[in-house]
């Protein structure tokens, strides 16, 4: 899982100019990567064809180095989005479907949601991580077929107009609730009557920043008093993991939905995944895929690819294969087939030297300078990802220092970003939304986290209004990675004993997340 997430961009986006039509874009590639980078209009547009830079098989040196010299020369695209959200949602990174969103990554099928992460059919979400299905959410976390939703966290299901929930479904007009089942006007943890329930909330301005925050804490804190729900998985059998959905006979799975007879897979989206094996992102339809990360939609038989699908099949060590069948080790390649290196081939002759090239792989592998060898069946080498170890997903769940990253031939990103003048302190901004006016959109905000600064964009501004929840005094970059390390500690299974009846059992929850914690069962019969 390690190499797929070194090669896994996490939330950093720059400015580069596109090297086909000179205009500067928004790319997830630094400006000095050693890449041809187009920008989406020039990628997926018709001027160019990726077979241009085909080579041919040199069977002196090993495969893979051929293949990442064919990497560094064929044109790549800046940022993987598709042509209408390069229109209307520019500042975003894989996504699609996307209209007006600012800043969400890794998300499908959104509209007017910023600042987020695996976000999938939503409407006005904000600053949130792990949205299905929902609308008018801020600040939130694993929040699935819901509306209005503020300050949620770990696992809620079918609510509406609730505040500071923690696994809780089916309920409405909660605040501060947790492991609520079916019920309403809870605040608390009390249950009061309706009109008491809203004689409470009237007196809480949750558009102010000191009181939002004041009862988040206080709120976050009766949490902990809670038992929580060990595992949350809807419409499953058989299975381990970590929010495994609709799926069944699935081991060692996290965040999964429709998957079946797979092993070790992450963020695959609803749509049926089958016999796939060493899996990270995407899904929507998938058989067949080993060792492979974002790939998916309509696709089968796909071995150590990135970055590829719309219907494919039968391809193997590619990367930005949109369509087709039958490659091997190609780049950039749209609606191809029997291409190898980029190079076309007859159906006859790619299924000659795709053998030949095996056995090749086998008997000349690739070897790293750390002496790890890298024969047929293995994803790429980490140290050819075009993306620094420190910008990727994998320094999230497997962190390194800028050293260790030196010693085992991995690219570290030093900031270099133009520092902009700080014109006005997080602490500075007015407390209230209500006090906020168009004018904080000229300013740059000293982040209270970092030292950057960052611009509150009027999109932002507006929604924070509508919502009337208190601006972030946090940068774009902190807020979300913040949420996205909360999400990475439940991407794990640990042995936990149950306090109610002794038995061993997996959850994602450590001791020091919740000191006391109910098996499944245990939990149903004391919160059902």
């Amino acid at each position: 899982m390690q190499r797929r997430l070194a090669w896994m961009i996490s939330l950093i986006l720059f400015k580069r100019k596109c090297d086909l039509c000179g205009e500067e874009e928004i790319s997830m590639y630094e400006p000095n990567a050693p890449f041809k980078i187009y920008c989406h209009k020039c990628w997926w547009g018709d001027k160019w064809d990726a077979r241009d830079y085909g080579k041919d098989v040199d069977f002196s040196k090993p495969f893979l180095e051929q293949w990442n010299e064919l990497f560094h020369e064929t044109p790549i695209l800046g940022l993987s989005i598709d042509t209408i959200t390069g229109e209307l949602s520019p500042y975003t990174n894989q996504c699609g479907h996307a209209k007006d969103c600012y800043m969400i990554y890794y998300s499908d099928h959104n509209e007017e949601c910023m600042y987020g992460f695996q976000l999938t059919n939503n409407k006005m979400c904000l600053n949130s991580t792990t949205v299905l299905e929902s609308s008018n959410v801020f600040d939130s976390s694993n929040v699935f077929k819901s509306y209005n939703i503020i300050g949620a966290t770990s696992n809620n299901r079918s609510c509406l107009d609730c505040f500071f929930i923690r696994d809780c479904e089916g309920c409405h007009n909660c605040f501060g609730a947790v492991n609520v089942k079916n019920g309403s006007y809870v605040f608390m943890g009390e249950k009061l009557p309706k009109e008491e329930y809203k004689k409470r909330l009237k007196k809480i301005d949750l558009g102010s920043y000191e009181q939002y925050y004041f009862w988040k804490e206080k709120a976050y804190e009766y949490f902990k008093q809670n038992i929580p729900q060990p595992r949350w998985e809807t419409q499953s059998y058989n299975s381990t993991g970590s929010y495994v959905f609709k799926s069944k006979n699935c081991t060692e799975c996290y965040d999964v939905t429709g998957c079946e007879d797979s092993k070790y897979l992450m963020l695959i989206k609803e749509g049926t995944v089958k016999n796939s094996y060493d899996y990270s992102d995407w899904g929507l339809n998938a058989e067949l895929v080993y060792e492979s990360g974002i790939v998916g939609e309509n696709i089968s038989n796909i071995k150590f690819c990135h970055e590829s699908g719309f219907n494919i099949e039968n391809i193997e060590y590619s990367k930005l294969q949109t369509g087709g069948s039958n490659c091997f080790g190609c780049v950039s390649l749209r609606q191809k087939q029997y291409c190898i290196l980029n190079k076309q081939y007859s159906k006859e002759k790619f299924f000659e030297l795709r053998e030949k090239i095996i056995e090749h792989m086998n008997k000349i592998p690739y070897i790293d300078k750390n002496g790890n060898v890298y024969k047929y069946g293995e994803f790429f080498p980490p140290e050819f990802s075009p993306h620094a170890y420190n910008n990727t997903f994998a320094n999230f769940f497997f962190p390194k220092t800028e050293e260790e990253c030196k010693k085992d031939g991995l690219q570290w990103y030093q900031s270099d970003v133009k520092e902009y003048p700080i014109t006005i302190l997080a602490s500075d901004i007015p407390d209230n939304i209500k006090n906020t006016t168009d004018e904080i959109t000229k300013k740059i905000v000293g982040c209270s986290t970092c030292p950057k600064g960052y611009k509150i964009i009027k999109p932002e501004l507006d929604l924070s209004r509508r919502l009337n929840v208190p601006l972030s005094r946090q940068c774009p970059f902190c807020r979300i990675g913040d949420k996205v390390k909360k999400w990475v500690s439940q991407m794990k299974q640990v042995d936990r004993i149950c306090d109610k009846c002794g038995i061993t059992f997996k959850t994602h929850y450590s001791k020091e997340e919740a000191l006391k914690i109910f098996c499944q069962p245990c939990y149903r019969q004391e919160v059902y």
